[in-house]
């Protein structure tokens, strides 16, 4: 009973993959807005009773890309991470996973969160389902940082924006620099720290 639970759960997992690649595929060739379900139904080779089988509108589709692609299982697993190692080493895994990320999906990024803004339900609806529920471990360790007296006091959810927009912003300054980008030639784990010293060079409560 477990093993055929198992591989119905395997199942499900590669035809929902099967779906979001060829809704990617398409949304980036024509456009979400010209794109349709019949489009992604013919893209994945499956019907187009199948995709309503797993997601409930075209809306949907993008809010699931943005939560797969965008949303990684390995940064939520680090993002879980937070308060069991120090506040450095949490800090430049962060950036690190994050660069490393952006820089192989500049083109998703730009595409997905584009085509988000565009439509304010479609915005408010990955703010609720994906932004809320990822931002809250960060917060919850920059929460815990500040009260433990290591962080001085600040907004803890300004902080963990800050951060955002600072990666972000880094990943679409590198890309638009090329090879003039003074972040060329460094790796990522290299990059992660200079970024994670600059992040707890402001936030590190001064001795007296």
């Amino acid at each position: 009973m477990a093993r055929r639970q198992e591989r119905k759960e395997q199942i499900t997992e590669y035809r929902q993959k099967q779906i979001l690649d060829a809704a990617l595929a398409v949304f980036s060739r024509k456009g979400y807005g010209e794109a349709t379900i019949p489009d992604i139904a013919r893209e994945a080779g499956v019907a187009v009773g199948t995709i309503y089988n797993y997601y409930q509108s075209k809306r949907d589709l993008l809010v699931s890309i943005a939560n797969t692609y965008v949303v990684t299982a390995p940064f939520l697993n680090l993002l879980g991470k937070a308060g069991e190692v120090d506040e450095k080493t949490f800090i430049r895994s962060v950036i690190e996973n994050r660069l490393n990320w952006g820089f192989e999906n500049i083109e998703r990024i730009l595409f997905v969160f584009t085509e988000i803004l565009r439509d304010p339900e479609l915005r408010q609806q990955f703010a609720e389902q994906v932004l809320a529920s990822v931002l809250q471990f960060p917060e919850k360790f920059f929460k815990a940082e500040i009260a433990s007296g290591d962080f001085r006091r600040m907004n803890y959810r300004l902080i963990v924006r800050a951060m955002v927009g600072m990666v972000i912003g880094f990943i679409i300054l590198r890309k638009l620099e090329g090879e003039k980008s003074p972040a060329e030639g460094l790796n990522s784990r290299k990059l992660a720290a200079e970024l994670a010293d600059f992040v707890l060079e402001g936030l590190q409560a001064r001795k007296v």
